[in-house]
């Protein structure tokens, strides 16, 4: 009976259950019984004289002494659109990509990318690798400023099958989360966030008076001007946006 329970509350209609009643709510669930390879909703940005550069490593050959692994990247716009999906074998212990409009085939704007790391070899049941990463935004050729991995989105098995797994961070059936940004937005020119929907579901968020919807996989970028503070109000349990600040020529992006 225990383990029915457990099984019961632990599935995603027992999650949505509880995190609408606020009963033991579930922000993320990595439940597998599979080795996986995790990836975070990375932002990228061409958009208004934008380069995003990204360093990933080669996680698989540093913590378990795989070789010859690879990985795989999609990249999709801030409408869920599939717009480029590139493969990288050989991979260095430490490896780095440019991103601006070439390399996204003329395209500036912004969306989101995932990382997949893949390997032909045996791997335990129970490992799951996340590759946080480091990203990096340079504005008007500036200098870039880097921020590690912020929302985990997707999940795939090592073992390279083609599917791809969401809905690891969880949702409410209402708007009853309430998430107040731990920084001061007085003194800067101008402050972004950048939102996204690592999920399948609608995302409905508040930020103020102002309302907003995500669909799935969607991204948002809202100039917050200079509010001293932000709360957001959401149905999601893990929405914390990507902050870019702007100081004269100086900009300071960081995860919230």
């Amino acid at each position: 009976m225990k383990s029915l329970v457990k099984n019961i509350t632990l599935s995603s209609i027992g999650i949505t259950l509880r995190n609408s009643l606020k009963f033991r709510p579930v922000p993320i669930s990595t439940r597998t019984f599979e080795a996986s390879s995790i990836s975070d909703a990375f932002a990228w940005r061409t958009d208004n004289n934008f380069t995003t550069i990204f360093k990933y490593s080669d996680i698989l050959n540093i913590f378990y002494k795989v070789k010859d692994s690879w990985i795989e990247i999609h990249f999709f716009s801030k409408e869920n659109k599939l717009i480029k999906k590139k493969k990288y074998y050989n991979l260095d212990l430490s490896n780095e990509i440019e991103i601006n409009s070439d390399y996204l085939n003329g395209i500036e704007s912004y969306g989101v990318f995932y990382i997949h790391h893949f390997s032909e070899e045996n791997i335990e049941e129970d490992v799951l690798i996340s590759n946080r990463c480091y990203i990096g935004y340079s504005h008007n050729q500036n200098l870039y400023s880097f921020v590690h991995g912020n929302t985990l989105a997707k999940s795939t098995k090592i073992s390279y099958d083609g599917k791809i797994k969401s809905n690891l961070v969880k949702t409410s059936l209402f708007k009853n989360n309430h998430y107040r940004i731990q920084k001061y937005f007085g003194g800067f020119d101008k402050n972004e966030l950048f939102f996204s929907n690592p999920t399948t579901k609608i995302i409905k968020f508040s930020l103020d008076n102002n309302h907003y919807i995500l669909n799935a996989g969607c991204s948002k970028l809202i100039d917050i001007g200079v509010k001293k503070t932000i709360t957001i109000i959401s149905n999601c349990l893990f929405l914390r946006p990507t902050v870019f600040s702007y100081k004269n020529n100086y900009l300071d992006v960081h995860h919230s």
